[in-house]
């Protein structure tokens, strides 16, 4: 690759492209550009690590203990956030994109000839711009996920995935949710008549990779871009618990929407903003209500089992309708939005202690040896796999992928029985692989029958080292989880 082309993929990043060049006749010869900026992902990921080994000292890599330059970035955090981002990108496989399929019905069946272009023009370029992040703004703000929602119950649950993290890193901005995806296209479909299907999928990506790089605590405060963009410090007090946080920032590329909305607040820690000490607020961040557990599909549907159980004990018919259909501060006695004095205080001396279950060193490396494995198959099947296989065999890759993670965080979240979940994935995968490899019902070349081989002898390794541990601690294997995990009061169950 070029140092052009470096460039020019790096500048996706943050929206410096070419107009002429990203305007396509068809959404078919859209290029993936999230996808292909993935090695970048990886970079920031990286590059913030170095920073805080490096230049932070190791401070913001140890464990927290009351303290806002601790803990911000931590092995299980980051896992938890990769693997709810890899469960959002594997959901298509199963639901489609029906965003794109409703968007190119309304383009070819009812676009504003008169004004609807499809061709290359800039001001039509920058006009898709433009709307894309409004409408991105109102879906982010329909989402809100604070407990003073202007919208309803369910809708929270998609934006409260992204937002679950107590840390805020580059791997943060991967937390993507399922259910964000499926239930706010609808705010997207009037750009449909006059933003060409291929305009829209160009300009979506854009404004989704711009938002990644904005997930970073080094970035300090940037001056009059603060006034225009989306930064670092703005998004920061979009992700925070604080009571001057709630309902906040809601833009993606553009602050000018929140300014002129009237949802825009400054992060509270800097000269500019703040006339004395004693008026700084640093952010804490995650849900007022933290959902403590890196369990991918309770981190992608853990809501929807809150809402279920608050429905089933709150009495009579309309207050479980509102119970769905109100913000999520809502219940009975309070306005449909809740009530801000009910969010939980932020103590400015004393911030929350963030969920971090501490285990024994050879367990966070056998799970970082494990989530790499699995990720990797992930990443292929991701980005070329899917084309070469039927669909019934990508699904069920997804599904194993997915399991995997699954049996992963019960090790993280220090379960019990966590080790006897990871047994059971590590023999099953250890049996399909040496079924699939000596059955004969599959034609193999040598060398892929030697690889399954491998997988196979790897995993029963893995499995002799969990029955092992299993043997020797039993469920009593979590008490080998540091004291700071239980003078800190994580919970665990």
């Amino acid at each position: 690759m070029t140092a052009i082309k470096v460039a020019e993929s790096l500048g996706r990043m943050f929206y410096l492209v070419s107009p002429k060049a990203t305007t396509f006749a068809t959404v078919a010869e859209v290029p993936p550009y999230v996808a292909d900026t993935t090695p970048w992902f990886i970079a920031f990921i990286l590059a913030e690590l170095l920073y805080y080994a490096i230049k932070d000292k190791g401070v913001g890599l140890k464990p927290h203990e009351g303290k806002y330059d601790q803990a911000r970035y931590r092995l299980n955090d980051t896992i938890g956030s990769l693997s709810a981002g890899m469960f959002q990108q594997m959901s298509r496989f199963f639901l489609g994109s029906l965003q794109m399929v409703t968007y190119n019905y309304i383009w070819d069946n009812y676009r504003i000839d008169s004004i609807a272009f499809d061709t290359f023009k800039l001001t039509t370029w920058i006009g898709c711009f433009l709307a894309t992040d409004l409408a991105y703004y109102w879906v982010t703000h329909a989402m809100l996920f604070s407990s003073r929602s202007d919208y309803i119950h369910n809708e929270h649950v998609g934006h409260s995935v992204h937002h679950s993290s107590e840390m805020y890193n580059a791997s943060t901005a991967l937390r993507q949710s399922v259910a964000q995806s499926y239930s706010t296209f609808f705010f997207n479909l009037p750009l449909a008549l006059v933003f060409s299907p291929s305009q829209f999928a160009v300009h979506t990506q854009f404004n989704l990779l711009f938002q990644f790089w904005i997930h970073t605590e080094i970035v300090p405060y940037m001056g009059w871009l603060e006034y225009v963009i989306n930064t670092p410090s703005s998004h920061r007090l979009h992700h925070g618990r604080n009571r001057y946080c709630i309902d906040k920032n809601y833009g993606g590329t553009l602050i000018i929407w929140d300014r002129m909305f009237g949802t825009f607040a400054d992060e509270r820690i800097y000269p500019e903003i703040v006339a004395t000490k004693e008026e700084e607020e640093p952010v804490s961040f995650g849900l007022t209500h933290p959902i403590n557990t890196f369990d991918p599909v309770s981190i992608q549907f853990g809501h929807f089992h809150h809402i279920f159980k608050t429905v089933l004990i709150t009495p009579g018919f309309t207050d479980k309708l509102k119970v769905v259909f109100y913000g999520p501060g809502w219940h009975p006695g309070v306005p449909r939005t809740g009530l801000l004095e009910e969010i939980p205080e932020v103590d400015i001396k004393n911030p929350p202690i963030k969920y971090d279950p501490i285990l024994p060193l050879r367990f966070n490396y056998y799970v970082f040896f494990q989530f790499v494995i699995v990720a990797v198959v992930a990443s292929g099947l991701l980005a070329e796999g899917y084309k070469i296989l039927p669909l019934w065999q990508t699904q069920t890759v997804c599904v194993a992928t997915i399991l995997s993670f699954v049996a992963l965080s019960k090790i993280m979240d220090a379960k019990p029985y966590g080790l006897k979940v990871e047994l059971f994935r590590t023999l099953s995968v250890f049996f399909i692989a040496e079924f699939i490899a000596r059955s004969g019902l599959w034609e193999h070349t040598y060398w892929q029958r030697r690889g399954t081989l491998i997988v196979a002898d790897t995993f029963l390794i893995n499995s002799f080292y969990m029955g092992w541990n299993i043997y020797k601690y039993g469920s009593n294997w979590t008490s080998l989880t540091s004291v700071a995990t239980k003078t800190n009061k994580v919970k665990t169950n």
